[in-house]
């Protein structure tokens, strides 16, 4: 089963009081008697004013300074796969791949695509970068009963897929937001294989309509790779998606990703721009990223 934990953070915060102190002034003496000399007032402590809590600023951690260089290990022993776990932790996203009677060698290292073992062909995968990652000796074909794709859609791992169990080799795909760095260790009791992602900061997201932010287009992706949705590579349909609501529009493209919306009652057009936030890979979504009348 998929393991998910997740860490919270405790804040504290402190007051302080108000002190304040004074003074007064004898009453006069019977008007037979000499004047006394006035006396002197009493000065009054000036007032604290009370101190406002403040609240503690969340301390980010930095990213870890990890390479990208493809890392490999020999086999210390055939390893059979019997579970996946993702997890986000402060700085990093992580997998862990579970094994029984030992931990196998293992490859792990950048692709421009993940391909299937053994078809060749290109495994679906959201993102904007790729880890391949590659057991030996290994299987999980008696062993592994989980699911064969987990998409926790974390801030840099989005998706861990299976990409083929054949003749000794076990292989995964894992769809990241952006290529970061990363690092690979392993565990024992039980044996364990431990892929580590750092966190980093994505550029702003083009899209203004619809979809209008890496989370939403990473979901969309995601859904797009399992075939739902297929109208949203199509940058004709998504923008008749965006005058549906506008009676006997037409729309007729002027460019590879501009169209022109005409609405004959009004004589009123728009002018729709997009893009491809990621112009690579399966998942290959339109966004629409400028409307001008």
């Amino acid at each position: 089963m998929v393991v998910r934990s997740l860490r919270g953070l405790a804040v504290l915060a402190v007051t302080a009081g108000l002190i304040a102190g004074c003074g007064s002034a004898p009453p006069p003496k019977s008007s037979s008697a000499p004047s006394p000399q006035a006396p002197k007032p009493t000065a009054t402590a000036p007032s604290t004013p009370a101190t406002t809590p403040s609240t503690p600023v969340p301390v980010v951690p930095p990213a870890p300074a990890w390479p990208t260089t493809t890392r490999t290990a020999a086999a210390q022993h055939p390893g059979y796969l019997t579970a996946i776990s993702v997890g986000q932790q402060a700085g990093y996203d992580r997998v862990v791949f579970t094994f029984s009677q030992g931990i196998p060698g293992y490859t792990a290292g950048y692709v421009t695509s993940v391909l299937t073992d053994a078809k060749g062909d290109v495994l679906p995968l959201p993102g904007r970068a790729f880890l391949r990652v590659v057991f030996h000796p290994s299987s999980g074909v008696q062993t592994y009963s989980g699911p064969g794709s987990i998409t926790p859609l974390y801030p840099t791992l989005l998706q861990v897929r299976a990409a083929g169990d054949f003749e000794g080799y076990l292989s995964f795909g894992i769809g990241l937001s952006q290529r970061a760095g990363f690092r690979v260790f392993t565990l024992t009791r039980p044996y364990r294989v431990v892929v580590d992602v750092a966190h980093g900061s994505l550029p702003p997201f083009p899209g203004i309509w619809d979809i209008t932010s890496w989370p939403q287009f990473w979901n969309a992706q995601s859904a797009f790779n399992e075939g739902h949705q297929p109208w949203l590579g199509n940058p004709l349909m998504v923008v008749q998606a965006w005058a549906a609501n506008r009676p006997d529009a037409t729309v007729s493209q002027t460019g590879p990703d501009t169209f022109k919306v005409s609405e004959p009652g009004t004589g009123k057009q728009t002018l729709i721009t997009g893009t491809r936030p990621v112009p690579y890979g399966m998942a290959q979504l339109w966004v629409i990223t400028k409307i001008s009348a």
